[in-house]
């Protein structure tokens, strides 16, 4: 394993952590928590809104009309990681076994504890969201159809 290999990880563990961190603090997820009464939803439909706020707003506007073209965006986006989930040119097994033990050291960094604290639960639930968004083309697409039928009802954010 070398050096550059642990910094990519570790850049990675860092970009998600501040990811998340940002995501707890945007309005839309206060807005989304207090109205839906899910934590799991007002994560989802959170990624979601952050994942459509790097796009412009033509593209944001052209992609909640056009499930087509959302599609064809998010099945790029997944393809992403393909080199360390799955790739018919095969995927590097060291930089995998690195990726997997990153989320790993996530998910156990931030597992709920009994005692029910919400922080922890918080976070741990975003990463298991941000697993599947990232790897899962049908769960973004599902996460889709949540999203346009929540702002359809109102979102003030």
């Amino acid at each position: 394993m070398s050096l550059q290999d642990l910094h990519k990880i570790q850049t990675t563990k860092s970009s998600w952590q501040d990811f998340v961190e940002y995501s707890i603090q945007t309005p839309f997820y206060t807005e989304t928590k207090a109205k839906t009464q899910s934590l799991v939803e007002a994560i989802q439909l959170t990624l979601f809104h952050d994942y459509l706020s790097t796009f412009s707003p033509e593209e944001v506007e052209k992609f909640l009309t056009d499930s087509e073209a959302f599609h064809s965006s998010a099945n790029k986006f997944v393809n992403i990681l393909e080199g360390v989930r799955y790739s018919q040119e095969g995927y590097n097994k060291r930089e995998r076994a690195m990726f997997f033990g990153m989320l790993k050291s996530l998910l156990r960094e931030n597992k709920p504890d009994p005692d029910g604290n919400l922080e922890g639960m918080e976070r741990y639930h975003f990463y298991r969201c941000i697993i599947r968004f990232c790897s899962d083309l049908n769960y973004i697409l599902r996460v889709y159809e949540k999203y346009k039928t929540y702002i359809s009802q109102g979102s003030g954010v």
